[in-house]
């Protein structure tokens, strides 16, 4: 038997489409913040080890134990709004967009104005903020 839809439909509703290009973006942001996300909760779990091999190669940096933690937090905290943000946007939400391009905008930020980061990584996440701004308007 074929089911039919029961539910209503909204007089003047429009049901947007996603473009191709936001579909094929939006899965390529999805699998590359979700990785990322997941390596910065694996560091989280082995937060310990992390912090005795900079103790025991870099011994210039005086960094407190809980700094580490504190900057792998972060880096989860960012990576995964990002990951919540491009999902939102998988849904065409334009919410979606304002916080993946802010968590975005922070960690270019960062990556900026931190030594040894190359300025083509933040580069990246810029591209990124603006391809997905192209698709701004047909957001709802």
């Amino acid at each position: 038997m074929e089911e039919i839809n029961t539910q209503p439909r909204v007089p003047g509703e429009s049901i947007a489409q996603r473009p191709y290009m936001l579909t094929i973006l939006c899965l390529f942001s999805f699998v590359f913040f979700g990785l990322i996300s997941f390596f910065f909760l694996l560091a989280l779990f082995y937060s310990g080890s992390i912090t005795d091999m900079v103790f025991r190669y870099a011994p210039e940096y005086s960094f407190k134990s809980y700094s580490v933690i504190l900057y792998i937090l972060g880096g989860l905290l960012l990576h995964a709004l990002s990951m919540a943000g491009t999902i939102l946007i998988w849904k065409m939400k334009r919410p979606g967009y304002l916080i993946f391009g802010t968590s975005s905008l922070v960690i270019s930020i960062y990556q900026l104005f931190a030594t040894k980061i190359s300025p083509l990584t933040t580069a990246f996440y810029i591209a990124l903020i603006i391809a997905f701004g192209i698709f701004f308007k047909k957001l709802r």
